[in-house]
């Protein structure tokens, strides 16, 4: 749906230049904004004490669920078999590739997916990998339809506002706004 990360100051800014610096380095599209182009993208941002915004076209967001149940289907449809409810408990190096030890036995894998969501950090701990992830605690809300986003053409993009410690992306005819307080709980 693309993405929109605001600045609103000359630091954050200069920070949002360097990084789409790197992006075109790495043969990336994205484009800095100034606060009028931002508002003919995403018509109801508040621009009032905004700069500027990356933004970037292959941004977006997914329903985790429904994401889950795609790989899973082609998993299975690739030869996988999936067994649930079945904590692993550790996973060692071998030969052939992973020693998965789980609570109803070892299972040898050619290659293990971490697919711990808010625990990745610990599944990849048992692999001896360090994953410098943190969940944050934080609120949301969703909004009931919003008749500016019923209208629309396209998709609603993904807004991001670090100076905010907010975010907000479209959820069905309306928004999910986050809200990250301070001090942050992990």
């Amino acid at each position: 749906v693309g993405g929109l990360t605001l600045a609103d100051t000359p630091e954050r800014l200069d920070m949002l230049k360097a990084e789409r610096a790197k992006h075109r380095y790495m043969g990336l599209h994205t484009e800095m904004l100034s606060p009028d182009e931002i508002k003919s993208r995403a018509e109801l941002v508040n621009t009032d004490g905004i700069l500027g915004a990356l933004y970037d076209p292959l941004d977006g967001h997914l329903d985790p669920s429904g994401t889950t149940h795609a790989y899973a289907k082609a998993a299975r449809m690739g030869g996988a078999d999936i067994v649930t409810h079945n904590r692993v408990l550790e996973t060692n190096p071998h030969p052939e590739g992973w020693e998965v030890v789980t609570e109803q036995g070892t299972v040898i894998a050619e290659h293990v997916v971490n697919a711990g969501g808010l625990w990745a950090r610990e599944v990849a701990a048992m692999a001896g990998i360090y994953l410098p992830l943190l969940p944050m605690a934080h609120q949301y809300l969703v909004t009931e339809d919003i008749p500016e986003i019923v209208a629309r053409d396209a998709e609603f993009p993904h807004v991001i506002d670090p100076g905010g410690e907010s975010y907000l992306r479209q959820e069905r005819q309306g928004l999910v706004i986050g809200f990250y307080e301070q001090p942050c709980e992990p």
